[in-house]
């Protein structure tokens, strides 16, 4: 199974105070090395051009450092910068075999240890190791430069143990947010389902209690004025037309409530607010459409799997979300995410989410094109209009 690979916004400050550790620790070896250019000429006298050779290393070394912290952690394009640094520090150490310069290692450790599996780090920081015995130890194979070389593997493996768990404390915390993130769209789901039910509750109580009874007392109304004569029947007509209009009113308001349109916008903004991980953004028609409770569940449990799938498994970095909507009423939703796309595997989450268009009339298109992101869209004919 793949690691997750994290970058720095996932991970929080504590990589940008390593980040911060790794700089001083270059710039410790560059300090050492002007040192040792001006007041330690012994130590680079049977090396030519020293100085030259030496600031081309720091030049190729830091270059490729502030380039791998832009780019895509753990693409192609990092690995080649790793390797670039791991060779410009690799030929300063064989030129100039200081203990301060070997802590260059160190640093490319903690950065292999952070986009690679906890084995390739341990491959990679033992492979950087053999390179320095074979440029130090073996043609010198004297106390202090095994020291050094044992030193340096040291402080390497403590860098990429101390990687490996935060990587996976950063991990955690992303899951976590995620569940946080698929919680409160669930919340937001469940009270306008709620909602709906409560409504669709009264008014089938109104409708076989009060409408009932209604037109029982309208029907006996009705019979009465019919049997009777005189002055009593006029008002017995009167109070039969009062039940029927009554039982109209009653009637109406059934119908109002069972047909109150959903606060669709409200929703979908309570829905995406404060999505941590992923910047989702929703685009509206200004005259957009009240819609029926079916219609806008349907929109609802779109929109909270288009998230779920963003955050689990597209690896996106936005989310929009397009919401169109005919004169007629029909709908058309489009959601596109900035991740790493891939074979469109339909599981149980878009499966259910075609099933729903479906039952409306309606139908759902998937298209993923790797490293162009993930694509859906979805359409909902008008109420009562065929598919």
């Amino acid at each position: 199974m793949e690691p997750t690979i994290l970058t720095t916004d996932q991970a929080g400050p504590k990589t940008t105070l390593v980040r911060v550790g790794c700089a001083l620790l270059i710039a410790a070896a560059v300090l050492k090395a002007i040192y040792s250019g001006f007041f330690e000429q012994e130590m680079i006298g049977g090396t030519s051009y020293w100085p030259a050779k030496m600031t081309l290393g720091f030049t190729v070394l830091i270059g490729a450092y502030v380039l791998a912290a832009r780019v895509e952690p753990g693409g192609h394009l990092h690995w080649v910068l790793l390797v670039i640094q791991s060779a410009a520090a690799m030929g300063m150490i064989w030129i100039y075999p200081s203990f301060i310069v070997t802590v260059l290692m160190v640093v490319i450790a903690w950065q292999i240890a952070w986009v690679a599996p906890l084995r390739t780090a341990l491959i990679a920081v033992g492979a950087q190791s053999a390179v320095l015995a074979l440029l130090n130890c073996v043609p010198s194979p004297d106390a202090m430069n095994w020291l050094v070389l044992v030193t340096t593997f040291g402080f390497e493996f403590f860098a990429v143990s101390a990687a490996h768990l935060a990587r996976g404390e950063a991990a955690a915390k992303a899951s976590l947010a995620r569940a946080n993130d698929e919680l409160r769209a669930t919340h937001a789901l469940l009270t306008e389902s709620a909602r709906m039910a409560e409504r669709l509750r009264i008014s089938r109580d109104l409708h076989d209690a009060l409408g009932h009874n209604l037109t029982s007392l309208a029907i006996h109304l009705d019979v009465a004025s019919r049997t009777t004569e005189g002055a009593a029947a006029k008002h017995l007509g009167y109070a039969r037309d009062l039940a029927g209009g009554l039982l109209d009113e009653v009637r109406a308001a059934v119908n109002e409530i069972r047909i109150q349109p959903v606060d669709l916008r409200a929703t979908l903004l309570s829905l995406t607010e404060s999505v941590v991980g992923l910047k989702v953004r929703l685009v509206f028609p200004d005259d957009l459409f009240a819609l029926d409770a079916p219609r806008a569940d349907t929109i609802l449990r779109c929109v909270q799997e288009l998230i779920t799938n963003a955050l689990r498994h597209a690896d996106a970095k936005e989310l929009v979300i397009e919401l169109r909507q005919a004169d007629d009423g029909a709908l058309v939703i489009t959601g596109r995410d900035d991740g790493r796309g891939g074979p469109a595997a339909e599981g149980a989450g878009l499966g259910g989410m075609r099933e729903r268009f479906e039952l409306l009339g309606g139908k759902l298109s998937i298209a993923a094109t790797p490293g162009r992101g993930f694509t859906v869209s979805g359409q909902i004919p008008a109420f009562g209009a065929l598919a």
